[in-house]
């Protein structure tokens, strides 16, 4: 063992959280500190960027996340993403609508579309030139806490001690279930169906949030794949209506689309390959002990039709990278060392979490309720200063660190 090693991090995931993570810390720890990933599949670190596929599946970031992954050195992941200059909000049937921009609050946009493949890419190749200990395929099955720290073994039964273990294995968290980590959950009873579209105009950078008494519709601006303007499509409504979508040939479902979304963007064209997902909300109340934190979807799953749920996250790994650094400084991985990023976190992540929640709902209310709504969002486009805020929190920039 490297005797300038003093202390070991571990994250148990590979995904865009746990990779994240990994970079995070590695840059604000130093080589006093080894960090080390766990995940159950392998992780290519040789893969380069390729053309984009029109079927990949894309995560919106928020202007916020893209000027942290900037000051990360992961400068890729702003060249890549498809910036979001507007978002226009609007309800079907119903008056009232509103359209926020960049130029509301003197950004450049208000953040960015990606596809997971080549955020993914772009980590593992930032990963390659770290000190990070990447251990995949490696499953973590077991995890015994200790006096100092944890110990966590193998499925073969090997056993690693660490001062610490970050759980970001995603929503429905083996290893926070095993440790009966305190969690609340609420199933919506509806999936939504994820899906990129061609459309017949360009999207012109604006990000649509549509909503309706079935449920919202995101449609998410993308970088062109050849001749096809490309938008990510996030659909919800309840089981038995995604059920009859998904069983409408391509055409039909480009159709019904248009009857849901409109002609803002001219006629849908194509639609690619459509993954159907059920939604729920799940907010982990216990998210550290003693050398242990959850993180990413294992933390809070939310409603994706604000795409806040990776955003949330970041803010997250910002936090908690600038309280495990003084942990590393004062040697002490103890919950009490700890709470202060629970302690942080704890307002953001609650007005985040029901604001996903409360929207969709929102939404869906006719009589008083629906008539106040409507008047709020038409109200906005005569506030300034209420619609400039509105599009900053919509942007990310909200709780701890922001940049407004």
């Amino acid at each position: 063992m490297d005797e300038s090693i003093r202390h070991n991090v571990g994250i148990v995931g590979g995904g865009m959280v746990g990779l994240l993570a990994a970079l995070a810390f590695d840059r604000s720890f130093g080589a006093s500190c080894a960090i080390h990933v766990f995940d159950v599949a392998s992780i290519d670190f040789d893969r380069p960027l390729s053309q984009a596929s029109f079927d990949d599946r894309s995560t919106a970031l928020s202007f916020d996340t893209l000027r942290y992954m900037d000051s990360l050195g992961l400068l890729d992941v702003s060249r890549q993403a498809c910036p979001i200059r507007s978002i226009h909000v609007s309800n079907k049937g119903r008056m009232g609508s509103t359209v926020l921009t960049a130029q509301q609050v003197n950004w450049p946009q208000l953040g960015g579309v990606i596809e997971n493949r080549v955020l993914g890419e772009t980590l593992s190749q930032q990963l390659k030139g770290s000190r990070v200990r990447v251990h995949a395929p490696s499953e973590v099955a077991t995890i015994q806490p200790k006096a100092r720290g944890v110990e966590v073994f193998d499925a073969a039964g090997k056993a690693q001690v660490l001062d610490c273990l970050i759980i970001a294995d995603g929503g429905q968290s083996a290893l926070a279930q095993r440790l009966g980590m305190l969690c609340e959950s609420k199933a919506y009873g509806h999936s939504a169906i994820i899906a990129n579209v061609a459309t017949a105009e360009h999207h012109r950078y604006c990000a649509y949030e549509r909503f309706s008494e079935q449920g919202p519709m995101a449609m998410l601006p993308l970088s062109n794949a050849g001749d096809l303007n490309r938008s990510a499509l996030v659909w919800t409504a309840s089981k038995d209506r995604i059920g009859e979508l998904m069983g409408l040939t391509d055409r039909q479902f480009c159709k019904s689309l248009e009857a849901q979304f409109g002609y803002r963007l001219g006629r849908i064209e194509q639609v690619g390959e459509r993954h159907v997902y059920p939604l729920q909300m799940m907010h982990c109340i216990e998210q550290v002990r003693a050398g242990i934190v959850v993180l990413g979807n294992a933390a809070h799953t939310l409603h994706p039709v604000a795409g806040q749920g990776f955003n949330l996250s970041v803010r997250d790994i910002r936090s908690l990278s600038e309280v495990l650094t003084q942990c590393v400084s004062s040697h002490d991985f103890s919950s009490a060392a700890l709470a202060p990023y629970a302690q942080r976190r704890a307002l953001d992540q609650w007005r985040t979490v029901n604001a996903s929640d409360l929207l969709p709902e929102l939404f869906q209310y006719t009589g008083a309720v629906g008539a106040v709504r409507n008047f709020a969002l038409g109200l906005m486009d005569v506030i300034p200063t209420v619609k400039q805020r509105f599009t900053a929190i919509a942007a990310g920039a909200v709780g701890e660190g922001d940049y407004v």
